[in-house]
């Protein structure tokens, strides 16, 4: 094995960003999603570098050291900006008519879900887990990624409505299902809820979430408003109000940051188009798209 450098984290990304352009170049025209792709060569090179005896050098050692880094450093970094990519993307009309069918899906639905998943690993699993444990992991299962669904979907040519309530529904269950992974682990931790202190926490994880998704999204667009053809302040000041938003909410407030970059990306997808002047719109979603 290889000893790892630092030099060799870049490596692999090259390597990755590289492998990513080929699936999609190839990939374009067939009923294959690039996404699944990449999923199959990530399976293929761990299995190389972590099952055989040579290894991939410094291939390998690049993806070691991306293995072992703090998990929740990937996540602090990239999920504010994908979130809010993808919440401030959709397209405004086709939310308001597929909003109940979101909700449902994301709300009701994951609860069931969630319960669902956690009966069957009680009953299935043979760790004798409580029922706290089992709804947790249920909890962390029952959100949903579809992006080689909804990728294979436009491919297909099916109807935009269908497509949005399945991103909408994948966005918006990623908020709902952190809530609960809260609520259960917080359970799980011996902190005993009722049903009364159920609901008072549901609701203000949730609540203040978009109350503050709501005051960091009035805020930036009223400054955002004295800003003309500027498209560097523009673009900066969207890429770190996600940021921003998502911290305070998370670490400060203590409510869902989630639900809070979410509906700061709503907001400005339904109430800041007109903030930007000059190009600075177009800019702006070409950052996002080439971003993420």
């Amino acid at each position: 094995m290889v000893d790892a450098s630092p030099d060799d984290a870049v490596v692999f990304v090259g390597v990755s960003l590289l492998l990513g352009i080929a699936s999609r170049h190839f990939l374009r025209g067939t009923r294959v999603p690039y996404t699944v792709a990449l999923l199959i060569l990530g399976v293929a090179m761990g299995s190389l570098e972590y099952g055989t005896s040579t290894g991939l050098g410094k291939l390998g050692a690049g993806i070691r050291l991306w293995a072992n880094i703090n998990p929740n450093l990937l996540l602090s970094v990239f999920l504010p900006a994908l979130l809010f990519e993808s919440s401030f993307s959709m397209e405004v009309h086709q939310i308001k008519k597929c909003m109940v069918q979101m909700v449902l899906l994301a709300g009701p639905g994951v609860l069931i879900s969630t319960f669902a998943l956690g009966a069957a690993l009680k009953t299935v699993f043979p760790y004798n887990w409580d029922w706290k444990t089992s709804l947790l992991l249920g909890g962390l299962l029952s959100a949903t990624d579809p992006v080689a669904v909804v990728a294979l979907l436009k491919e297909l040519g099916a109807s935009k409505k269908l497509s949005t309530i399945i991103e909408g529904e994948s966005l918006m269950n990623d908020g709902t299902a952190i809530v609960v992974y809260q609520l259960f682990y917080q359970m799980v931790l011996g902190k005993s809820f009722n049903v009364g202190d159920v609901i008072k926490f549901l609701s203000q994880v949730s609540l203040g979430a978009v109350a503050m998704g709501l005051a960091f999204g009035i805020a930036s667009v009223l400054w955002l408003g004295f800003i003309f053809n500027d498209t560097v302040i523009e673009i900066a000041l969207t890429l770190a109000v996600s940021y921003i938003a998502f911290f305070t909410a998370q670490d400060a407030a203590e409510v869902s940051g989630v639900l809070t970059v979410m509906t700061l990306g709503m907001f400005y997808a339904a109430f800041a188009r007109t903030a930007f002047k000059g190009d600075g719109q177009q800019s702006l979603h070409h950052f996002w798209q080439v971003l993420l």
